[in-house]
């Protein structure tokens, strides 16, 4: 009698079609894990969800720390990048992608930090600044084969122009809105200066910088950089306060803040003093404050400020709530 062949050892069609799923399935899995950078965005939901606990607990506000850290970034035409080790490399080749790179840290630092719903500073029986840094990018001398860029300086004012007229994801919102609260930054801009308009300021191209935000703790609003005069002129209903800043030499810092829709009459302000005399007349916004919503604590909105420069000290932060 002849015996029947065994069919333990072979495959059957039914088997290799899950196989060939399964192996696609795990490609698919692995292809949306490095598109979505779970790594990061971890980190992002867990500095979001320390501040909420933070701003939400019943213990006093010192004794809760924030799992929140800064990341580091290149900015580069050409992928060379130099002073900083192993940042996320970002290779850009027009001023919008400048732009883009800029307003994505700026936003997702105010999201990180509960979008001014969340008092995760206290209140302190005076009045404090609290900073994060929630990211520290360096502007690769690369940048310069930008055609916009090729003297080495990014403009913080066509910056600020990107944040006004871009919707954040495409959606209705543009940056400037999501941020500041309002589109008109032309306005405010020459609100914070009686005698000529302001400017945002300047990136040089080479050095590092912060996208930086902060809280204040106590009842009443701190202003930024708030050694010397303060003053304003009331826009109605935006609920925002500019703060110029001035540096005179020898070092030293003259404020001059517009607090916008708080009634505050008068106006003082500054001259930026630097090599460049088109300058001198042309006071710089450092940071734009905005009332928190539904609390009384003031925030800094996040903005673009050089690395341990003598404006980032002007912020007065008594302490910074980010790990490096």
């Amino acid at each position: 009698m002849k015996k029947g062949k065994s069919k333990s050892g072979e495959i059957t069609t039914q088997q290799i079609v899950i196989l060939i799923i399964l192996i696609v399935s795990f490609v698919v899995i692995l292809f949306l894990l490095f598109r979505l950078n779970l790594g990061k965005q971890t980190g992002v939901d867990l500095c979001r969800n320390s501040v909420i606990l933070k701003g939400n607990s019943v213990l006093p506000k010192d004794t809760i720390k924030l799992d929140c850290y800064r990341s580091y970034k290149c900015l580069t035409f050409d992928g060379s990048c130099e002073g900083l080790n192993n940042p996320e490399i970002a290779k850009v080749k027009t001023a919008n992608e400048v732009y883009k790179n800029l307003a994505d840290e700026m936003a997702q630092c105010w999201s990180m930090f509960g979008e001014g719903k969340v008092n995760y500073a206290g209140d302190d029986l005076t009045k404090n600044n609290y900073c994060s840094i929630c990211s520290q990018i360096i502007f690769d001398d690369s940048l310069n084969k930008i055609n916009e860029f090729s003297s080495g300086k990014i403009s913080k004012d066509f910056l600020y122009d990107y944040l006004s007229k871009t919707k954040i994801n495409s959606g209705k919102t543009t940056y400037a809105q999501y941020l500041f609260g309002t589109n008109d930054l032309e306005k405010l801009k020459s609100e914070s200066q009686k005698n000529g308009v302001g400017t945002f300021g300047t990136i040089q191209t080479g050095n590092q910088f912060f996208v930086v935000m902060g809280i204040t703790s106590g009842v009443s609003p701190w202003e930024w950089a708030g050694i010397g005069g303060v003053g304003g002129s009331a826009i109605a209903g935006t609920g925002i306060a500019i703060t110029a800043v001035a540096l005179t030499t020898p070092p030293g810092w003259i404020a001059g803040a517009v607090l916008v829709g708080a009634g505050a009459l008068g106006a003082t302000g500054g001259a930026i003093f630097s090599d460049n005399a088109a300058e001198l007349l042309k006071p710089e916004i450092l940071a734009i404050t905005v009332n928190g919503n539904g609390i009384s604590n003031k925030f800094m909105a996040p903005t673009v400020v050089e690395a341990n420069s003598e404006k980032f000290k002007a912020l007065n932060c008594k302490e910074i709530l980010t790990y490096s």
